[in-house]
């Protein structure tokens, strides 16, 4: 038998898209294939759609609970999880058939921690195509995690070596499940990125957190987001310091980031060529707010 895998989806106020993407999940070609479900506390119909499929479907589970916020309920899901390999999932997207298929067959072909994430194809409210994919090839490493998150977390993908140290170490203060899965297996092991798509990745107005097909949309949306996360890459550092040493020159770059506030670190800070992100304009962005202390 095939190796067992398992999709987390946390869903909250739903039911719009959440039948679609159900179906999508269920309709994969990869034959080993459980979902866990876990509610946030919502308040709409999506309880009752939650229960209906797992009356019908054996290897659907569910799991209701209190509002904690989408990373907290990934983690309690992957605190749940046991199975080979282990995938997030967004209640709102649609799946190819074979999303799971060829991540399991990229993972397979490595050793030690590994996330597998990919490209993602953009999609309207009504899944009308917006972009066929994401231009260029991200660099995943950790010099990028520390500052930025390329690993979309529906599209994210991890094995049990990666699962169970993640699981070992969960913070209390994540942006986001995606970005502190990323900044782990960057330092604890490897990052595949997939330039091809198998997932329909639906904009619309609910999103946590979203992407414009446009450029002057994306920018905007970087910028919303920096704001939003003032004071929480900082909090995500301290945490990862906290639980992961040993690896000097990475252990090197977050204490040379989280000291940057400081004037006689600053100029270290600013111009260090440790980190960076996927674009050079991006990167000087960064820079400057590291300058002025905004960033962290």
């Amino acid at each position: 038998m095939s190796k067992k895998v398992q999709v987390l989806l946390s869903t909250y106020n739903g039911e719009k898209y959440l039948e679609e993407q159900i179906e999508s999940l269920l309709g994969q070609t990869y034959p080993n294939l459980e979902i866990l479900i876990r509610d946030d506390g919502s308040t709409d119909a999506t309880a009752a759609l939650l229960g209906k499929y797992e009356k019908q479907y054996d290897r659907i589970r569910v799991f209701f609970g209190s509002n904690v916020g989408v990373t907290n309920s990934f983690f309690e899901l992957l605190a749940k999880s046991d199975a080979d390999y282990i995938a997030f999932c967004d209640q709102d997207d649609i799946w190819l058939e074979q999303k799971v298929e060829k991540a399991v067959e990229k993972l397979e072909a490595v050793k030690g921690p590994a996330l597998y994430c990919s490209n993602k194809i953009l999609v309207d409210g009504d899944a009308h195509v917006i972009a066929e994919n994401n231009k260029g090839r991200p660099r995943p490493g950790f010099g990028n995690a520390v500052i930025e998150c390329i690993c979309t977390g529906c599209t994210a993908v991890m094995n049990r070596e990666l699962s169970e140290n993640i699981k070992a170490h969960i913070p209390g203060h994540a942006i986001l499940h995606d970005w502190w899965c990323y900044l782990v297996a960057s330092y604890v092991g490897q990052v595949l990125y997939d330039q091809e798509a198998y997932i329909l990745y639906r904009q619309h107005g609910n999103n946590v957190v979203g992407q414009s097909g446009s450029a002057w949309g994306t920018i905007k949306a970087k910028l919303r987001y920096l704001k939003h996360n003032r004071g929480k890459l900082k909090a995500q550092l301290t945490d990862f310091q906290n639980m992961y040493q040993g690896q000097s020159e990475k252990d090197q770059l977050v204490s040379l980031l989280l000291e940057s506030e400081a004037w006689g670190r600053k100029a270290k800070a600013v111009f260090a060529r440790g980190y960076y992100r996927q674009t050079r304009s991006d990167l000087w962005i960064v820079r400057g707010l590291l300058l002025f202390n905004r960033m962290l």
